[in-house]
């Protein structure tokens, strides 16, 4: 029952995505949402190699019947995102797939 609730959380709020992974690439609808800082004195950029690099993190929380992998690609609102983590969770009560991303590094497209 509780899965059937999700299904209906993500079809009313979810938002278009695309999976991007192992060369195929999957149409759904997924909950995703910035990430707060963990302290107000966090910058947004942090000093890198080449220069100044985005931090941005952004939540994904997505149907359990598509698993994500390490490195797997989310387009969203056109643009993609890597994924850094992710885990399916609430396994047995509501599973579904929460994960973290940062924007796709554009350097070298």
């Amino acid at each position: 029952m509780m899965e059937r609730i999700w299904d209906d959380i993500l079809r009313r709020f979810g938002q278009p995505v695309v999976l991007k992974q192992n060369g195929r690439t999957t149409a759904l609808q997924a909950l995703i949402q910035p990430l707060s800082a963990q302290s107000q004195s966090q910058e947004q950029e942090c000093p890198g190699p080449l220069g100044l690099g985005r931090r941005d993190l952004f939540r994904y929380m997505g149907p359990a019947g598509c698993p994500l992998e390490l490195d797997a690609l989310v387009e969203w609102q056109g643009r993609d995102y890597r994924v850094q983590s992710a885990h399916l969770v609430g396994q047995g009560v509501c599973p579904y797939w929460r994960a973290t991303l940062y924007p796709r590094d554009e350097v070298g497209l």
